[in-house]
Formats: C-alpha cells, structure tokens, sequence
C-alpha cells in the first residue's frame, strides 16, 4: 500500500514532535550528550530539504534548489534508493518546494533576521550532505502537485526558481 504524500508529511510531523529544547540549566545536573536524530525516511528527507531550499530562495540566499534537490537524490542513490524511489523523492521535493514557497511569500517580513538565523544553519547542514530533518516544519494540509501552468496563488516551479530581483 502506498502512502500518499500527504500521509507522508503527518507522519513526518509525528516522527518530529519529540523535537525540543532544554529551559534552564541545573549545575547539579549531570551532562547529557545530544541525542541522535531520530530515524527518518527518504520522504520526510525530500520534504525538509524543500524546506530549507523555498526559504533560502525566497531569502535570497544565492542557494541554488535545483542543484541541491540534484545532490540530495544522489545522496539518496547512494543508500540504495532505486529509480523508482528517485521519482518519487523527485517529484515529493518539487510538490513541497512550491507549496512551501507560496506560504512564505504569503507572510509579510517573512526573511527577518531570526529567520534567517534558523534557515542558515540548515542550508549549511545541507550543503555538507547532511539531508536528517533536525527541525519541525510547519507542513501545509495538503501538499499541491505541480503544475506547468499557474496555479491560482502564484508561481509555477520555473517561476519560483528565478531569483525575485531577475523577473
């Protein structure tokens, strides 16, 4: 039984909830070495790697998404994903691409300096071949497939790769 992409992002969602951050600190407390990242799939991998792409391009960040969408599915080559799971990734990170893209150009003062300190950090993760979901993403409901026509909030994948200031 296949899962649909959206069925993905809940459970992507789930596996990330645990997700958290230690308040105060405690002097008597022993030392505690970071926990590994829990197990992710390929899916919930496209997905955040989308993530970390829309917002450094909206940004502008100079991050290339189609080159990093490029390395990511090599990546995932590598461990073993066959031609088919490629297709799937392939089209998985283009679907969350645009839907993420539309949401944030959406937001007014959306590229802030807090989050530009967030997406940061991520896009170096990334670019070192690092592709583990470490943050929760705010998922849409659904994620909308893409289209070569314009949809009715915005670009099309073309459109939303073009830097803003060369359109």
């Amino acid at each position: 039984m296949a899962l649909r992409p959206s069925a993905l992002l809940v459970l992507m969602c789930i596996a990330l909830v645990g997700c958290g951050s230690r308040f105060g600190s405690d002097a008597a407390a022993p030392t505690q070495t970071a926990a590994a990242p829990p197990p992710s799939t390929p899916s919930q991998r496209a997905v955040q790697v989308a993530w970390t792409a829309a917002n450094a391009r909206y940004c502008a960040f100079g991050l290339n998404p189609q080159k990093l969408k490029g390395d990511y599915l090599n990546w995932e080559r590598a461990q073993g994903s066959n031609a088919e799971a490629i297709q799937s990734l392939n089209s998985t990170y283009d679907k969350a691409f645009l839907t993420f893209y539309d949401k944030v150009k959406e937001t007014p003062g959306y590229c802030n300096k807090a989050k530009i300190e967030e997406i940061r950090p991520e896009i170096n993760r990334h670019l070192a071949g690092d592709y583990t979901p470490r943050k929760k993403v705010q998922e849409p409901e659904s994620v909308l497939p893409p289209s070569p026509q314009k949809r009715g909030g915005g670009d099309t994948l073309e459109e939303a790769l073009t830097p803003p200031d060369s359109r």
